[in-house]
């Protein structure tokens, strides 16, 4: 159908909902792809959201819609002119009718990518980079933004060169602009000191309420109506540029008014003074981090853009309720690690393992089993002395395996490739099992229990040296007795 193709009308989506079925109307998104929704009747048709003007929120969408194939919460994507969906609630949305409006969200990512493709840095005409005095190093950090259509993050040093062949030191904000051939050139955006607020901007003389709001904000608070071109006035919002001092404007027509922002809504009244150009509160909204939090928000036209301001505001209001949403996504994040248990963690050899020496032909035979998993059948254990994990920095010794299948070394106490039964857990070998069940577990054992000083390695009974002490010590523990 023409109405499906039309791209200069507002266009709007409705989804079906994956749990009952029902159609609803989009009336917003946020920047993970979330949908704010209402049912599609003529009375909500004013407040949906212009899929036209929402190209990036809406692929992020389409993506996450993807991604989601297992568990959806939507089964379809329709979008139309709003001229089509109110045709639609006429005949009751009649699934034939609406089955010509559905859109493939694969399609639609690939078509988005492809017209957002961002601009090769490659193409930059480095002989006028020179010529106005702009360091390729300078601009580096900002090509990202600046591919994409922004300007630099920040000013950039640049000292253009004159008629006269002198050159100014100055400084600016950078973006790119493509030319007929092909390439690129930098655009230069001038520092200023301040901008000049009693000359005309754009035909228009400031009156003493907007140029106090742009000298001590930096927005002008209400849309003025300007000329851009000659003899015509288009209203506008109008804002002083952060890094240059510059002022800005933006049409009003180029910016999608919405009901929701971030997941919470605006009054009808603050929307008004909203989308009139003044600053209001925002409350309650979702970060990026899914948190919950108030802002005052205003137009930016600088930064085509709103500007978030929080002076004021009580931040620890929403402190229990983020408390819970992280906790939330806490164990969201245990289930999705969970689910990837199966996939075994990355096995890494290493020279040492507990401060001792891995022995050259193991070392050799395990590190070609990670790279050749073929091998890993064939994989023997093998037995290292002088490790040191005992709880005492005393050494002892076990035999060693690689565990390929959790991804770690596993110690046993025998050759577990001769024996029926296998640990997985650090164990000693036999001459070192006392050693460790005195130094590490705390236990007593009868032939040593009179030793206080750590055992050595695979020491079994106490040495000579100990006797004595334990029976100097004896003596003198029953002696104190005795004088009581």
């Amino acid at each position: 159908m023409d109405e499906k193709q039309t791209n200069d009308a507002k266009q709007v989506m409705l989804v079906q909902q994956a749990d009952d079925g029902r159609i609803r109307a989009v009336t917003g998104m946020d920047s993970v792809g979330n949908l704010h929704t209402v049912e599609p009747t003529q009375q909500n048709v004013s407040n949906l959201l212009n899929v036209n003007t929402q190209d990036s929120a809406l692929e992020t969408f389409f993506k996450k819609f993807m991604q989601e194939a297992e568990n959806p919460s939507h089964t379809g994507i329709f979008i139309m002119a709003q001229s089509a969906l109110e045709q639609l609630i006429r005949i009751d949305f009649d699934p034939q009718a609406l089955e010509a409006y559905r859109v493939n969200p694969a399609e639609r990512v690939q078509a988005q990518e492809q017209r957002f493709e961002p601009l090769d840095t490659s193409k930059i005409d480095l002989d006028d980079l020179a010529k106005k005095g702009i360091r390729v190093e300078d601009i580096e950090p900002h090509l990202r933004a600046m591919s994409y259509g922004h300007k630099s993050n920040g000013l950039v040093d640049m000292s253009p060169e004159l008629e006269s062949g002198l050159r100014v030191a100055t400084k600016g904000r950078v973006s790119l602009e493509e030319q007929a051939d092909g390439s690129l050139k930098v655009i230069p955006h001038y520092w200023q000191e301040k901008p000049d607020l009693d000359a005309p901007f754009h035909g228009v003389l400031l009156d003493d309420e907007v140029k106090n709001n742009l000298t001590n904000g930096r927005h002008a608070g209400k849309v003025l109506d300007l000329e851009l071109e000659q003899g015509k006035l288009t209203p506008c919002y109008v804002s002083r540029d952060k890094w240059t001092n510059t002022l800005e404007y933006m049409p009003v027509e180029l910016l999608e008014k919405r009901v929701v922002i971030k997941n919470a809504e605006l009054s009808e009244g603050r929307q008004i003074d909203f989308y009139g150009g003044g600053k209001v509160l925002l409350e309650g909204y979702t970060t990026r981090a899914g948190y919950k939090r108030d802002a005052y928000i205003q137009i930016d036209a600088a930064e085509r853009n709103y500007e978030f301001s929080y002076d004021g505001l009580d931040r620890k209001r929403y402190q229990a309720e983020n408390r819970a949403i992280h906790t939330q996504q806490r164990a969201e994040r245990g289930e999705r690690e969970a689910k990837e248990m199966g996939k075994a963690p990355e096995l890494t050899i290493h020279h040492m393992i507990l401060k001792a020496a891995v022995p050259d032909e193991a070392y050799k035979q395990w590190s070609e089993a990670v790279k050749d998993p073929s091998k890993r059948a064939d994989v023997k254990a093998f037995y290292i002395k002088g490790m040191v994990k005992d709880g005492q920095g005393e050494p002892f010794n076990a035999w060693v395996k690689p565990n390929f299948a959790l991804g770690k070394m596993d110690f046993f106490k025998w050759n577990p490739d001769r024996a029926k039964r296998q640990g997985a857990e650090v164990k000693p070998a036999g001459e070192s099992r006392t050693q460790v069940a005195v130094n590490s577990e705390g236990k007593t054992v009868e032939a040593v229990k009179n030793v206080k000083e750590p055992l050595k390695q695979g020491q079994q009974q106490p040495t000579p040296t100990q006797e004595k002490r334990a029976a100097r010590t004896y003596r003198k523990n029953n002696s104190k007795g005795l004088k009581h």
